[in-house]
């Protein structure tokens, strides 16, 4: 029996009403259609392209769209609200593709999925959207909802941008986050260099630029087929983001040292700090989540890294076994994530939820890693937010009830100003004995 044929448009409206529907993370969702459907090339690359720009931007799009309809979204289907959606991203968000192209399928599609009248009613919506053009979203009196509509990132997240950097810096976080960035890789220093990796890529055309964050990174251009990347580095590098590695490189860890890290998963920096180690010495990874420890396993085999043990442990109470053995801590706490919104689009529309409890739950793993340290050891603290209250707030208020740790350092990196995640690090140290 041959097999039913998609086009990528279809498959993108599908995913998205099975994001909508099951709650599935996004890019859990987009990889098993790629799988299921074996895309490949031109119509993987639209598929992908769709799938996430409407993900990335659909608060923009509903308003888009509600410009041009009396209808209420919320009384539409999935299906019908997503035909309309990835028309609206084609035509304004799109290069290259004819508009009588996307009316066409876009009518084809709602007569498939809801009824043959439905092709009328979605015709007139893209004409008059096509007529206006792309409506212009104005500042008004209310900054949260301009930055909300304006930015696709709901009123909760604006609101507390608003709060910690202001509107201006706000806003440029906010735009710095829908401009596309290439990948950043970690380059596996076990197996190669940074110069070596670079020439490897640029001699096969892809274009590597190193980073600034750290002395083992590189940029990839963002035009690159990850593919295509992949397939040549193999296990010479992965991906993590240059903050991150920033992070690890606060730790200035050496061969044969004793690590912790104490929520590990997925395991970048572990591994990262196992390179810088030589792959000599111990480390020990921990996360809440035994299903995740699996993760940082993986990364680590493929590194060839073998000095990592992984362990369930909640990091809120340290190990006993530890409790002053470790030279250096990775003490890189759960938080709201508005640094990585940029990456992670289904982060533009959480519910930042209980501020106060993941606050209190930082500083119990923060006190509780920093009882791992010997005198005159390192640990570095770090979060993907740029939110004051859970980055140096919570260092402040650490340091003020532990008088034998300084800090030495800390800085918060934001998208628009270090073309990077949002991220923050500080680097304690724990004084020598007297």
């Amino acid at each position: 029996m041959e097999e039913k044929k998609y086009t990528a448009r279809q498959l993108a409206v599908l995913s998205l009403c099975r994001l909508e529907r099951e709650g599935k993370y996004g890019n859990l969702e987009a990889d098993a259609a790629i799988k299921k459907f074996k895309l490949q090339g031109a119509e993987k690359a639209l598929y992908t392209r769709l799938f996430y720009g409407v993900l990335e931007r659909k608060i923009t799009l509903d308003y888009i769209i509600s410009q041009c309809t009396d209808k209420p979204l919320d009384d539409m289907t999935y299906e019908m609200k997503n035909i309309l959606r990835i028309s609206a991203y084609q035509l304004f968000y799109l290069d290259r593709i004819p508009e009588y192209s996307i009316v066409n399928e876009s009518v084809e599609l709602a007569k498939k999925y809801e009824r043959k009248s439905a092709g009328g009613f979605v015709n007139a919506v893209l004409r008059r959207m096509i007529r206006q053009g792309k409506p212009e979203i104005k500042r008004g009196d209310n900054d949260v909802k301009y930055l909300s509509l304006k930015y696709s990132v709901s009123e909760q997240i604006c609101g507390l941008l608003c709060s910690a950097l202001g509107f201006e810096e706000a806003e440029k976080m906010l735009k710095a986050d829908l401009t596309r960035r290439g990948v950043t890789l970690r380059v596996n220093t076990l197996k190669t260099t940074v110069d070596g990796l670079q020439k490897l890529l640029n001699d096969n055309g892809i274009k590597a630029e190193k980073i600034t964050q750290s002395d083992f990174g590189l940029k990839i251009d963002e035009n690159t087929d990850t593919e295509t990347l992949f397939s040549l580095i193999n296990d010479l590098a992965y991906i993590e983001d240059g903050a991150s590695q920033a992070a690890v490189t606060l730790l200035d860890v050496m061969p044969g040292m004793i690590l912790a890290d104490v929520c590990a998963a997925p395991g970048g920096k572990t591994v990262s700090a196992a390179m810088q180690m030589e792959n000599k010495g111990e480390i020990f990874a921990f996360d809440i989540h035994k299903n995740k420890l699996r993760l940082i396993e993986k990364t680590a085999e493929k590194a060839g890294v073998t000095i990592i043990k992984t362990a369930e442990h909640d990091g809120r109470q340290p190990v006993p076994e530890l409790i002053g053995k470790c030279d250096r801590v990775i003490c890189d706490v759960p938080c709201s994530g508005l640094g990585v919104i940029g990456q992670k689009p289904d982060m533009r529309y959480k519910d930042p939820g209980d501020t106060e409890r993941l606050i209190n739950t930082q500083r119990a793993i923060l006190s509780s890693a920093s009882r791992y340290l010997k005198p005159g050891g390192v640990m570095v603290y770090s979060t993907c937010t740029v939110l004051p209250s859970e980055n140096m707030e919570n260092v402040t208020d650490f340091l003020s009830k532990n008088t034998d740790f300084i800090l030495l350092y800390e800085k918060t990196y934001y998208p628009h100003i270090d073309g990077c995640d949002g991220f923050y690090t500080a680097k304690i140290v724990r004084k020598e004995n007297d």
